[in-house]
């Protein structure tokens, strides 16, 4: 889904003219959720634990910080079942190319969270909602983007967000992308 705003202008003429104002923002419903979502936790499970706990930063296993040449087993289902939202950010922003570059999962348990950040180096940030209690989405600081369970949001990566603190015993494990398009 693309969101788009109608601004009428008038320029010096009295001449209106219609113009569509692009909403950066885009988000998608991943067909057949909860089959992937049982294959991708099973692949994410296979990762030895790795919590990353700091001030602000409360994410009980994530693959972040470890080394880039480590298999990760989840790479290949992952690609494949972003790569329709991915066509689509490229057909809308009619671009000839993007690339992945950079992918990590995070999981949250009670009072898990991650403080605001931006992604410095990327045109987009992007996260895939592999599970995701009610109104504990990706926040940010000037508009509201809720998402559920089986929804990938793509932004530009430089918009602060954060991952508000879990008030409850839930999980939520996300999946995070940064992107490049190319003409």
């Amino acid at each position: 889904m693309v969101l788009f705003l109608r601004i009428i202008i008038k320029n010096y003429f009295g001449i209106k003219k219609v113009l569509n104002k692009m909403n950066y923002i885009f988000k998608s419903k991943v067909e057949n959720h909860q089959e992937i979502k049982e294959k991708l936790l099973h692949q994410i499970n296979l990762i030895p634990k790795n919590s990353m706990i700091s001030k602000g930063q409360s994410i009980l296993h994530t693959d972040w910080n470890i080394p880039s040449t480590m298999h990760r087993e989840y790479a290949y289902l992952f690609i494949e079942t972003v790569s329709p939202h991915l066509q689509m950010m490229v057909q809308s922003l009619e671009v000839d190319k993007v690339d992945i570059s950079n992918f990590w999962f995070q999981q949250y348990q009670e009072v898990g969270e991650h403080k605001w950040h931006t992604h410095a180096v990327a045109n987009y940030a992007n996260v895939y909602f592999l599970e995701c209690p009610k109104n504990y989405s990706t926040k940010f600081k000037h508009f509201v983007a809720d998402c559920e369970e089986g929804e990938i949001l793509s932004f530009p990566a430089f918009l602060p967000h954060c991952s508000p603190p879990l008030s409850s015993n839930l999980r939520k494990t996300v999946i995070a992308f940064n992107t490049d398009f190319t003409l």
